[in-house]
């Protein structure tokens, strides 16, 4: 007898709504919102922050068993360089850690691509992933309700999400300036 596999948490949070169909080839959002047409929530509705933060933490959730929690895991890592099509995938945690820091791509549509089969688009700068990003205002990827253990993972590619990448092209110089350093150290240069 085959066994029938775990919803997801985004499958399982909006299943506790008997009213609400949820579509698994739709984005997170797109099945937001239709869920709160649905339960006829007014913005200032108590229920509909309920839903919302309900629908926050199942992304998170989701995010943390696509990608993992802990980040001292090469195997979180190389999964998600996969994922966002770095090529080659790094072989340690510090290469993955840079590669990443340097591509922008929104959260949601991120969880969303492993359900939906559609590749996360990737953004050439973080103004134009900004842009996209402020078109729909839950698309926020909710840094405020990470899990502790997800925390480190997630961390690292939100900051740019929400556009406090703090002098990114200083600690790039830096980057680069260390890694000079230790092959003059070397003797590679």
């Amino acid at each position: 007898k085959k066994q029938k596999p775990k919803p997801t948490p985004l499958a399982a949070f909006f299943a506790q709504f008997n009213s609400f169909s949820f579509d698994e080839n739709q984005s997170s959002n797109k099945n937001l919102d239709r869920l709160i047409k649905v339960l006829r929530c007014d913005v200032q509705d108590p229920e509909r922050r309920e839903v919302c933060k309900g629908f926050k933490d199942a992304l998170v959730q989701e995010f943390n068993e696509r990608f993992g929690n802990d980040g001292n895991n090469i195997s979180n890592w190389q999964n998600l360089c996969r994922v966002l099509r770095i090529d080659p995938v790094p072989d340690s945690i510090e290469a993955c850690h840079h590669c990443v820091w340097d591509t922008r791509v929104d959260l949601v549509d991120l969880v969303d691509s492993a359900r939906t089969g559609k590749p996360a688009k990737l953004f050439p700068t973080l103004g134009e992933l900004t842009a996209y990003t402020l078109q729909e205002p839950e698309k926020f990827f909710p840094k405020e309700n990470m899990y502790q253990g997800g925390k480190e993972l997630l961390r690292e590619i939100t900051d740019p999400h929400f556009g406090k990448r703090m002098n990114g092209s200083a600690k790039r110089k830096e980057r680069k300036k260390k890694q000079k350093a230790a092959r003059a150290a070397a003797g590679g240069d």
